[in-house]
This record gives C-alpha cells, sequence and structure tokens, in this order.
C-alpha cells in the first residue's frame, strides 16, 4: 500500500514530540550527504537574503519572547 505524503504527515502528527523528533532525524539521516549538502546551502541562502532585507528595511523583526509568547497561547489553545 502507498501512502500519500499528506497521509503520512498526519500520522506523524499523532506522534508524541521525541518520537516525531527521532522521526525527522531519521528522515534528515536518509538522505544522501550531497543531498544533505545542497538542503544546507538553500537555508544559507535564505539565511543571508533574509539579513539583507532586513537591513534594506523591507522586513521587519519579531523579539523571541514575543515570538515564543505567541506560540505558548496557540499551544494552549
Amino acid at each position: 500500500m502507498t501512502f500519500t505524503k499528506e497521509q503520512i504527515w498526519s500520522a506523524a502528527l499523532q506522534l508524541d514530540p521525541t518520537d516525531r523528533e527521532a522521526l525527522a532525524e531519521e528522515l534528515w539521516l536518509s538522505l544522501t550527504p550531497s543531498e544533505q549538502d545542497e538542503i544546507d546551502k538553500a537555508w544559507l541562502a535564505e539565511a543571508y537574503r533574509r539579513d539583507a532585507e532586513i537591513k534594506a528595511g523591507r522586513m521587519s523583526t519579531t523579539p523571541v519572547d514575543e515570538v515564543i509568547d505567541r506560540l505558548m497561547r496557540k499551544a494552549q489553545k
């Protein structure tokens, strides 16, 4: 039987946080080193792009304590 990405995602969200973290790690490690390197390079490019947007005033930031508060309120719902 073949599962869709959405079915796997839905099932994975039913796992407890420790198992989700382990699954994410196992999926990451299932990639080849060149695939991992490609993803790392893409994230680095995104970080540089966001940094340039912030410095140019085209993007704003939110203090981490506000982000954590917002996420904690969402988690309590």
